[in-house]
């Protein structure tokens, strides 16, 4: 059995090193994110040096909640090489510790840092990317009234209907729990089908049963394109299905994703969305337990320099690996074709056996 004393001296280590590349990578992500809202300042979107670094400050807690895994494999990796460097891993066997004594203050580790990130690190990022947004949405449409862009992976768009015509609104960007669209742009058809014109906004707000476009270009057929104060947009979507489509899913709190999927089920709106992203927090530190495990196999054996080019590659193939099965368990998960907790759950499971078999294979035969 290990001792408390040398369970709580790993265990610091341990942490220090998952600490240490976590804030590497905060750095990186920082600086990057700066650079390019600094690049859409330079070409004359803002001129706000201080909201701009308030905004890439806002930002990146979000962004690092991707990286969170990754910073836990390769700190592990790290931990137990600088073990073995020194000869602890030696020292400990050959006191009679075992592989699992040895490990279990970095397991402990893994899941008080899955739990943090989760109940506490996840509600402030989710805090601070509204934040960010709302800054975004001050700074760059009003320094040159015209729509922002989006930082994520394109626009959404959403058929709805009125009693003479329809339309397509679609936003790069949404705040408000998605009921006010930045950078909105409608496209308005007659009940027969037919074009009639284009709407662009910087500005569009919810309100029931209609879209308050603020500062809109029309473009009509066979006409100049006009300008507008305001321009309602007829809507039969309620706000909970507003909701439920343009809500910015990294902005909502782990604590609120359960209320916000049993409204969406009320108003007869999918919830997938609310319970995969609620199951993958939940799910958070068994998968961070993983990747200590996957590290554990790459690293613990780790004797001889030359071994250390294999042990980075196999550490960076493992988690490129894991993020495309998550991605695409992720994929499968939003569009309805595996159940959300399914979704969520295997890959952090099937990582936790592929990690605990391995071990055992090479500790017990």
């Amino acid at each position: 059995m290990l001792s408390p004393t040398l369970s709580i001296y790993f265990g610091k280590h341990f942490a220090k090193m998952v600490g240490a590349i976590f804030g590497l990578s905060f750095l990186l992500i920082t600086i990057v994110t700066y650079f390019e809202f600094f690049n859409r300042a330079f070409r004359g979107e803002a001129v706000a040096g201080l909201a701009l670094a308030m905004m890439s400050l806002f930002r990146v807690p979000a962004t690092t909640e991707e990286a969170l895994p990754f910073a836990v494999l390769y700190g592990s990796i790290a931990a137990f090489v600088i073990a073995n460097r020194r000869l602890e891993v030696v020292v400990a066997r050959a006191a009679g510790v075992s592989a699992w004594q040895f490990l279990l203050p970095a397991c402990v580790v893994g899941l008080l840092i899955g739990v943090v990130a989760t109940t506490l690190y996840n509600p402030a990022a989710a805090s601070l990317l509204s934040w960010s947004n709302k800054l975004a949405q001050e700074v760059f449409i009003r320094a040159e009234k015209q729509p922002a862009r989006s930082d994520g992976e394109g626009p959404i768009w959403v058929r709805q209907s009125s009693a003479d015509s329809e339309s397509i609104i679609g936003s790069v960007q949404s705040t408000d729990e998605g009921l006010t669209l930045v950078g909105a742009t409608a496209y308005v058809y007659a009940k027969d089908g037919k074009f009639q014109e284009r709407i662009d906004a910087p500005r569009a707000s919810y309100r029931p049963g209609a879209w308050r476009m603020e500062n809109a270009t029309v473009t009509a057929i066979d006409s100049n394109p006009r300008r507008v104060d305001t321009y309602d947009l007829p809507t039969n979507l309620s706000a909970d299905e507003v909701k439920g489509t343009f809500l910015q899913i990294d902005s909502v709190s782990f604590w609120t994703l359960r209320e916000l999927a049993a409204s969406a089920r009320r108003a007869g709106v999918s919830a997938d969305r609310y319970e995969l992203q609620y199951n993958v927090l939940l799910s958070r530190p068994i998968l961070l337990l993983a990747m200590v495990l996957i590290a554990a196999n790459v690293s613990l054996r780790f004797s001889r320099s030359r071994d250390l080019g294999r042990m980075i590659i196999s550490g960076v193939v493992v988690g490129f690996m894991l993020y495309v099965v998550t991605k695409i368990a992720w994929d499968l998960g939003s569009g309805g074709i595996v159940p959300p907790p399914l979704a969520a759950w295997l890959p952090a499971i099937v990582a936790t056996l592929f990690g605990v078999t391995v071990l055992l294979h090479l500790e017990d035969g």
